[in-house]
């Protein structure tokens, strides 16, 4: 696991080893143990390692023998040594037990298409002398950042958004006010765009080429689309699974340093320490829990990992340990991120970091094996799908005379409003009515269903929950779910691996009938009881918490003055309206609203803004003088 940023210049002008070496810098987080800078023609890079595989000739970047190729590489690739395997029986030599030195040899043997033969994370970099270009490629899922920025003067690009702060070509950062209106409906900005417009991520899945002149190719080398339902017997596929998934985290536990999980009191979680402690007994499961009762898991975790036998780790957070890693969560999140469980995850990572260095976390079983509740209501969906038109419109209707956090409203909307109109994924904050109200600047242009439609599109032959998962691998995994794994762990120098989000496991999940995956009341039904008799009864029907955390109990007590601080000195005035969210707040503390993620979103988007935009100078100072 590591970071690196690099770049392809058009002016011999600019100082590129000054720039360079400030923006990795930046992210030295990612890669605390080594750190090199090379030149190479109008390419130049700057690396940052953490040490997890081959630690002693694992070192980056790496030049191959010949000279002619340059490469960097941030990730994981766990089928290395099986790619290797079949060049080393061709008479192709290795001087090292890297990674980097496998993919350099499948590059050169087999040119671009080497990227499908992958099964990992990473983001690529790799230099061609010859043809003096480069090539850069990210994971089919997106678990691995990797963003870029075009100008005049060239391409530069970066493991971490960050990073650009000490870009001055750039100018700055800047707010893009249509992805500020889609961020405050999707909780994050979807990829591949970021709420800054001068910086794009490239997307999960894609890969392109890059000389001095720009960006000449860019392509997507895999699709990951749900299939056709396989027709096996429901044993048979629990079987596979058990097979399959148990392959996925040996494959993940390939490790020169220790190993360990991430525990909650989740399936997902228990299910993989469950296999990794079958692989290596005595493995280490980590908990995060809060001092609010009904906001911990603490105690079914410990249940669990008595269950299982394993050495648990319990961190107990409270409202000030919350309160205080705010603004290093926001800092390290590179883009606005409005989930409150991003402040636990940080705290859990800063935890697991003082004993392990690789970590394996359940990430990617909800959107494979349909695990959010909302995916229950595909099956209402359904149900309304061929309804009369008079009829949805009368419940479109009626929806919209039921309050906010009214029962039935959800229901009446679901019957009116087509799944293709109202689902943008697991998280929907503001509606357009809320959004023109809170924002100073709102375009009744901008539609969250202009993001959604072009996946929609390509399933739209599909039934609701297909349409609905498809959806959320999309965008909702892509844009929440795996950034604030990265972006939160490789805070602490610490590396997160997901044995769910694999190429062998989606393509066996992308089978699965619906009835498979919902089922006796209850999601991820096939995934229960695949492994029913390596969990305790209670863990195989356990509804999914997801990092619980009590945010809206705090909003209205010790968080109040915090937030409504937060708010008054805001100097985002130019996108919000400031007494808006201020009455936001006090409804909320006195129970006339539950405004908690609305809130939260607005606080993490002020928050952001003042370090990206608003105190920048202060906010390099502090980069440069180690204090972020």
């Amino acid at each position: 696991m590591c970071g690196f940023v690099g770049m392809f210049n058009r002016d011999p002008s600019l100082n590129n080893e000054t720039l360079l070496t400030r923006m990795s810098h930046t992210i030295r987080h990612r890669g605390p143990d080594e750190s090199d800078y090379l030149v190479r023609d109008s390419f130049c890079v700057a690396f940052r390692r953490l040490s997890i595989i081959d630690l002693d000739t694992g070192s980056q970047p790496y030049t191959s023998p010949d000279g002619r190729f340059t490469a960097v590489f941030n990730g994981e690739i766990y089928n290395y040594r099986d790619l290797r395997k079949p060049l080393m029986e061709e008479g192709i030599t290795f001087q090292t037990n890297s990674e980097i030195e496998v993919i350099v040899a499948l590059y050169r043997k087999y040119g671009e298409s080497f990227i499908t033969m992958l099964r990992g994370m990473f983001a690529i970099m790799i230099y061609d002398g010859e043809k003096k270009t480069a090539f850069v490629g990210r994971d089919p899922f997106g678990i691995k950042p990797m963003y870029y920025r075009e100008s005049e003067s060239g391409v530069i690009f970066a493991s971490e958004m960050k990073a650009f702060l000490f870009d001055e070509s750039m100018g700055g950062f800047r707010v893009d006010p249509s992805l500020l209106q889609h961020y405050l409906t999707f909780q994050y900005v979807p990829e591949p765009s970021t709420i800054t417009p001068q910086i794009r991520a490239l997307e999960a899945s894609h890969y392109m080429v890059v000389d001095e002149n720009g960006i000449q190719k860019m392509e997507q080398y895999a699709d990951y689309r749900f299939q056709t339902p396989s027709e096996e017997s429901f044993e048979a596929k629990a079987e596979q699974l058990r097979k399959i998934l148990t392959q996925s985290v040996e494959y993940h536990m390939i490790s020169d340093v220790e190993v360990g999980t991430f525990l909650s009191s989740g399936i997902d979680s228990a299910i993989i320490t469950a296999i990794s402690s079958r692989l290596n007994p005595g493995i280490k499961a980590l908990t995060v829990g809060f001092d609010v009762s009904s906001y911990s898991e603490l105690d079914d975790a410990a249940e669990i990992a008595r269950h299982l036998n394993v050495e648990h780790i319990q961190l107990k957070g409270t409202c000030e340990q919350f309160r205080d890693a705010f603004e290093k969560v926001v800092w390290h999140l590179d883009s606005p991120v409005a989930d409150p469980s991003t402040v636990a995850i940080y705290m859990i990572a800063g935890e697991a970091s003082r004993y392990v260095k690789t970590i394996l976390s359940g990430e990617g079983a909800d959107e494979l094996f349909a695990g959010y509740k909302t995916y229950r209501d595909s099956l209402l969906s359904g149900r309304f799908d061929h309804a009369p038109a008079a009829l949805r419109a009368v419940c479109r209707g009626l929806s919209h005379l039921v309050p906010n956090g009214v029962k039935g409203k959800n229901f009446l909307m679901r019957a009116g409003v087509p799944l293709e109109k109202r689902y943008v994924g697991n998280a929907f904050l503001f509606d357009e009515k809320a959004k023109k109200s809170l924002l100073t600047h709102f375009d009744p242009n901008q539609h969250f269903s202009q993001l959604t439609a072009p996946y929609f599109a390509e399933v739209a032959d599909r039934d609701p929950l297909i349409k609905m998962q498809y959806i959320d691998t999309r965008t909702w995994l892509r844009g929440d779910i795996l950034v604030k794994g990265d972006r939160l762990s490789m805070a602490h120098s610490l590396e997160v691996r997901v044995p769910f989000l694999d190429r062998e496991v989606f393509a066996f999940a992308s089978t699965l009938k619906n009835s498979d995956k919902l089922r006796e009341g209850t999601t991820k039904y096939l995934l229960r009881y695949a492994f029913k008799d390596y969990v305790n009864p209670e863990t195989f029907m356990r509804p999914k918490l997801g990092y619980p955390v009590p945010v809206r109990v705090w909003l209205r007590g010790e968080l109040y003055e915090w937030a409504r601080d937060i708010i008054q000195n805001s100097q985002a005035d130019e996108y919000i309206n400031k007494q808006v969210a201020l009455q936001m707040l006090e409804d909320h503390r006195t129970g006339k609203a539950d405004n908690y993620r609305k809130l939260w979103a607005i606080l993490v988007f002020i928050t952001w803004y003042r370090l990206y935009i608003a105190e920048a100078e202060e906010t390099r100072r502090r980069i440069l003088a180690g204090e972020l």
